[in-house]
């Protein structure tokens, strides 16, 4: 008798599990991203003030701000870092230049990073966040100087506006998103991984491996995007945002 295969692996992850509906991460039939910002990758991006573009990521941080590879307690491997320090406004954009992802109806698609938010003192719902995938911008004005509109046009991901200590999970194109509010709130010094799993319908989000909300979204990003990891601090204080990880998979057309 010939051995019975399990061509797509076996898994024991139940299927409400962030990874439960995502067959072995076979290159034929999934394009997969991982930045794990491990080694020198970003080591010419230290400096403050900076325009850099290293191994196909480009970086921008305003006069007082800086962006670096650290290593934590809980990412011991390598994190990305930015810091603002006692200056307003200041603010780090991440983002790939070139290439990226665009999402297709009925296709697979899923998403997950891991960070944390450090502050000494201040108020920590005064920074802005975005992590996900968006258009392309080539300055760190990411968001409005209201703290709250976007000036980036298609995306995916969560964010956080200012004077808000929640991070939201928004989808669209042409500026018009769909957000689901309030899917994780964040205390500092404390590491959240938030995931999506879209089934080719059906967004299902979770935070910290665990599903909070589902959204079927009215569009969804199709021209493309790419990795992008954005903080701004709208208050003169030192904050910090550590990212250990960005994972994008999409099952092919």
């Amino acid at each position: 008798m010939a051995p019975r295969r399990f061509l797509n692996g076996v898994s024991d992850l139940s299927s409400s599990a962030p990874f439960g509906n995502i067959h072995m991460l076979d290159p034929r039939k999934y394009s997969v991203y991982f930045q794990d910002f491990t080694g020198p990758l970003l080591a010419a991006a230290t400096a403050a003030a900076a325009t850099v573009v290293e191994a196909g990521i480009s970086i921008v941080a305003s006069t007082n701000a800086t962006a670096s590879v650290t290593t934590d307690a809980g990412a011991i491997d390598g994190a990305l870092k930015f810091t603002t320090t006692a200056a307003d406004n200041e603010q780090c954009l991440l983002q790939t230049p070139s290439g990226g992802f665009t999402m297709t109806s009925g296709k697979k698609f899923f998403m997950e990073a891991k960070f944390e938010i450090t502050h000494v003192t201040g108020d920590i719902a005064q920074n802005e966040i975005f992590i996900g995938l968006a258009t392309f911008a080539a300055t760190t004005s990411f968001y409005a100087s209201d703290g709250t509109a976007r000036t980036f046009d298609d995306g995916i991901g969560w964010d956080s506006p200012d004077a808000t200590a929640d991070l939201n999970f928004i989808v669209g194109v042409g500026d018009a998103y769909d957000t689901t509010a309030h899917v994780s709130t964040y205390a500092t010094a404390t590491w959240y991984t938030l995931g999506i799993y879209y089934d080719g319908t059906t967004i299902t989000l979770y935070t910290n491996g665990v599903a909070v909300k589902t959204l079927t979204p009215d569009q969804i990003p199709t021209t493309i995007v790419g990795p992008t990891i954005y903080m701004k601090t709208g208050e003169a204080k030192v904050h910090t945002l550590l990212v250990d990880y960005l994972l994008v998979v999409k099952e092919r057309s």
